[in-house]
């Protein structure tokens, strides 16, 4: 089998590129405890679930949101029959209370992360969209302290706190001074946007500085019951798209943000796992004229050329006429670097 050329970032940035979606590997490359399996396996190894650990497996999930939402219709349906809910009651603290205290343990502050968030905005404003697969707080920070040096560079489709699913005519452009926009979507949600009980979705914000106290925010919403996390914590492709279509907002971005991201794409940190596979179809619908996705060549060289070798096959799974190209996530002048 030949070997594929993986070239530096500097050999490939004078191109015209019109989005970024980045996956997990650009987060555990700002900060490595998020090189976790999973949360709820972080949950599970520390004993969080004892009660509530069967409900998990009776609808075969390892997403938090899905059990949270179950959990609490099944407060109502008891409330509305006159059963007793203290069983479910518990049930649904714990699972609150477990999500909160996995996310606590991987997710870093943000003044731990503050020399890397400037290199991000300055890589990440060169994009029209951005597609950040990752749940985590890093790009909000970065864009956020970006936006604070260049006004309305970053936008995000939230109206104070509301989506807004006309964004395309004019959030997309120039404002108040700014030379462009660079539209910035979750497909697989965020710990920043959370469903409030009977009145839909919202971002929420923090009043603070940048980062500031944004993640305790964002956790007493959690705990006062009436707000539930909207991210995608599930292991199959099947069932991840499941959970975006409970979603007003993952619905959106799938259909109607990734099978747009524009000609040419550049892939930071993403695997192009099987369990991601959804995603992949969506973008590769209108098949891009170039795809330039990034290598971890800290593995051995062999490791290097596998990962590329699948890539290239999950991508022909779909179309032939996209050219792919693969360039060092570590070369000098892409994303944190």
């Amino acid at each position: 089998m030949k070997d594929i050329e993986i070239q530096t970032w500097k050999q490939l940035e004078l191109i015209k590129w019109d989005a970024l979606v980045i996956g997990n590997g650009a987060s555990i490359s700002i900060h490595e405890e998020f090189a976790y399996t999973s949360l709820h396996d972080i949950a599970h190894s520390r004993g969080l679930l004892p009660t509530s650990k069967p409900i998990f497996s009776i609808l075969g999930t390892t997403d938090f949101e899905h059990v949270l939402l179950a959990c609490w219709y099944a407060q109502q349906v008891n409330e509305a029959l006159r059963s007793n809910t203290n069983d479910v009651d518990v049930a649904y603290k714990e699972v609150r209370s477990a999500l909160i205290q996995a996310v606590n343990v991987v997710h870093p502050a943000c003044a731990k992360v503050d020399t890397q968030l400037k290199l991000i905005g300055e890589f990440a404003c060169q994009f029209n969209i951005i597609a950040s697969l990752n749940y985590d707080l890093t790009l909000y920070w970065a864009i956020m302290q970006y936006n604070s040096k260049h006004p309305y560079s970053f936008k995000d489709a939230f109206i104070k706190g509301e989506f807004d699913a006309d964004w395309r005519e004019y959030l997309s452009k120039p404002y108040n001074g700014a030379k462009g926009a660079s539209m910035v979507f979750y497909p697989h949600g965020n710990l920043a946007i959370a469903r409030r009980i009977n009145h839909g979705e919202v971002k929420i914000s923090s009043s603070q500085p940048i980062g500031g106290d944004l993640l305790e925010v964002i956790v007493s919403h959690w705990e006062s019951g009436e707000y539930m996390p909207v991210f995608v914590s599930e292991g199959s492709s099947v069932n991840k798209l499941a959970a975006i279509h409970r979603s007003r907002y993952l619905t959106h971005v799938y259909e109607r943000v990734l099978p747009k991201l524009g000609m040419n794409i550049v892939v930071y940190g993403w695997s192009f796992a099987d369990n991601d596979r959804h995603v992949l179809d969506a973008i590769l619908k209108n098949q891009p004229q170039l795809i330039a996705v990034s290598v971890l060549t800290t593995q051995s060289e062999a490791d290097q050329q596998a990962y590329c070798h699948q890539v290239l096959k999950e991508i022909r799974r779909i179309t032939d006429s996209t050219e792919v190209v693969f360039y060092d996530s570590r070369s000098a002048g892409c994303w944190n670097n």
